[in-house]
């Protein structure tokens, strides 16, 4: 009996112990090689009827392969639903005739096609847009996203806007917009970059990456089963990947940057809480910023709630408000 029903423990003991290793095992894998999201039919829209949304779309390549969309505005069906309202919501503040180049980066499990709604906004206050697909998203050939921390990712945005210099000026002024992984990404790119940006947007992004991760995981498995898995997961992702989630840590570069910034944050946010953004945008040097907290916003609606973020953000973007 006793044999019996210490076999039973053993064996409850080795099914606990697998649980627990294939948890770790799927989720970074998630983290290293997320999902690659499929070109839905909505990105078909655009992409095969630019025109409908008031802009041109030329699809690109770099010398690295890394796969991008150069965006302009075309006005030759005039403006789009997307445009006319943004225009509505302008009113009278008409902004003075502007050039620049505008660099978005997509979120986790997201790609560039993602981006142009977008873009269809910028675009129509001067911007020429410049989509990426990340690490190892979209078209991207790359195996695994690093979070910004290998230094062919800090210079991920350089070597598309050498290649875009073939079909644009890249004199005119730069600027970058990033959302949740992609803002990350516009961070350290910012701050490694030869060129200089004029200011720069983020949506919903995080300040610490193990702090997300550890959040989420004891969000979904409790407190103490929850620490277990995060602390197997970090031995874990530095054994297979020399990946340590703590240096993806945009708080202490944000403390180097002194750029013009705009940031929202979903109140709702359960993915990366409005605190942590609070905490990012309170670490930047930059003397000039704004931070918009969306009472409506989650990390999955933020840029379709009721606030007019296109119109606030580009403002800021072309300087005409402070």
């Amino acid at each position: 009996m006793y044999n019996l029903s210490m076999k039973k423990l053993l064996f409850a003991f080795l099914l606990l112990f697998l649980l627990f290793i294939s948890t770790i095992i799927f989720n970074q894998e998630n983290i290293m090689k997320p999902t690659t999201r499929l070109l839905q039919d909505y990105h078909y829209d655009w992409l095969e009827h630019p025109l409908e949304h008031g802009m041109n779309i030329k699809k690109c390549l770099s010398k690295n392969e890394t796969p991008y969309l150069l965006v302009s505005q075309n006005k030759s069906k005039g403006l789009s639903k997307r445009q006319r309202l943004l225009a509505k919501q302008l009113g009278d503040l008409k902004p003075k005739a502007h050039k620049g180049v505008l660099v978005l980066l997509h979120g986790k499990n997201g790609r560039k096609e993602d981006l142009l709604p977008v873009a269809e906004r910028y675009v129509s206050l001067g911007f020429s847009c410049i989509l990426i697909d990340l690490p190892h998203h979209g078209e991207s050939k790359v195996k695994s996203v690093y979070y910004g921390t290998k230094k062919y990712e800090q210079h991920y945005v350089d070597e598309v806007l050498d290649d875009v210099s073939k079909y644009i000026s890249i004199d005119e002024p730069l600027y970058m917009w990033g959302m949740s992984l992609g803002g990350a990404f516009a961070i350290t790119n910012v701050a490694h970059s030869k060129h200089r940006f004029k200011a720069m947007v983020l949506v919903a992004t995080f300040d610490r990456l193990d702090v997300v991760l550890k959040r989420k995981s004891v969000s979904i498995f409790g407190g103490l089963f929850g620490e277990l898995l995060y602390h197997g997961l970090e031995k874990s992702l530095a054994l297979f990947y020399d990946f340590h989630p703590s240096h993806a840590n945009s708080v202490k570069i944000a403390e180097t940057i002194t750029i013009p910034l705009y940031m929202v944050h979903g109140k709702k946010d359960k993915l990366i809480s409005y605190q942590q953004g609070k905490k990012l945008f309170e670490a930047f040097a930059s003397k000039e910023k704004e931070f918009y907290l969306d009472v409506e916003g989650d990390h999955h609606n933020i840029l379709v709630t009721g606030h007019e973020f296109y119109k606030e953000s580009g403002l800021f973007l072309l300087g005409e408000i402070k």
